[in-house]
């Protein structure tokens, strides 16, 4: 019995260790969850499941050509989402909170979409 309860541990242990890291797009979708609701929450997921399916997409078909101008631009793509994330961080450290109406426009949830969608391919 105490070695089902080792197994049982260390399963727990690696199970946490991989379900807690959250990176800077799971933070930004669970933010936006939290302070403007659950589809404008949903909406940013589904932007970076959308570019991590087109980076699936690349990578199961081969596109040599589009893997080929990513490499080739590496740097400067990396570069532009790390200075965006970091301005968005310190606006986001900087802002106060503040209650959200309940009535949002539905014009924002493409906006949601489409910078979840480029941070990810950043």
């Amino acid at each position: 019995m105490p070695e089902n309860l080792i197994y049982f541990f260390k399963g727990l242990v690696i199970g946490l260790a991989i379900a807690l890291p959250v990176g800077p797009i799971g933070i930004l979708c669970l933010k936006r969850s939290l302070t403007k609701g659950r589809l404008a929450g949903l909406v940013s997921g589904l932007g970076a499941a959308t570019a991590d399916a087109l980076f699936g997409i690349i990578a199961a078909f081969g596109l040599t050509m589009v893997s080929d101008l990513l490499f080739c631009c590496v740097f400067w793509i990396e570069l532009a989402g790390a200075l965006f994330l970091v301005a968005l961080g310190i606006q986001i450290f900087f802002s106060k909170s503040r209650k959200i109406p309940k009535s949002l426009g539905t014009s924002t949830y493409l906006g949601y979409f489409t910078s979840t969608f480029f941070l990810t391919l950043s």
